[in-house]
């Protein structure tokens, strides 16, 4: 079981990735903007003809991860989606590694945002993030295990369906 729980953990820190209110703790991104900006260590390429939800979709995508991480709550990472999407895979692995563990860390924070396609109803991005340096600590065994920080990529299929958008596809 500690095998699996730290196979599920190192893969849930490789995937990227999440909020539910507009209290939203990751990138803040203007809505009318340049082609880029620099907002402390983000960069941000952005364009005119994209939808202001679709990035507070995304950056809220990225605070639900983290608030499942931090707490083993996945209902609000589980809504930040389409059901069907494969970037909520890490629900699962989450749910397993806080039967047992509970995890210190291991924050995600969006470093770069890249609109790769354009459409009226589906955007493609290409998302870079970083995630700090985490501490699993097994309930049962008192085992502490570091997991270092990574930086990590992946493409997001954006789609607005009935005037909502929602994260539909996923590199992951």
């Amino acid at each position: 079981m500690k095998a699996f729980t730290l196979l599920a953990l190192t893969g849930i820190f490789f995937l990227s990735g999440c909020a539910e209110s507009s209290n939203i703790e990751g990138a803040k991104l203007a809505t009318q903007s340049p082609q880029s900006f620099v907002e402390g260590d983000a960069t941000y390429e952005l364009s005119q003809q994209l939808p202001a939800e679709a990035i507070t979709l995304v950056v809220e995508y990225v605070d639900a991860l983290n608030y499942a991480l931090a707490t083993g709550d996945v209902r609000r990472f589980k809504e930040s989606a389409k059901i069907s999407c494969t970037c909520l895979k890490p629900a699962i692995g989450i749910k397993e590694l806080y039967r047992d563990a509970v995890v210190v860390g291991g924050r995600y924070e969006i470093t770069q945002l890249k609109p790769i396609s354009i459409s009226e109803d589906r955007i493609t991005l290409q998302l870079f993030l970083e995630r700090s340096t985490a501490l699993q600590l097994n309930l049962k065994s008192g085992v502490a295990l570091k997991i270092p920080g990574v930086a990590s990529e992946a493409t997001l299929g954006i789609e607005q369906i009935q005037n909502t958008w929602q994260i539909a596809s996923s590199s992951l």
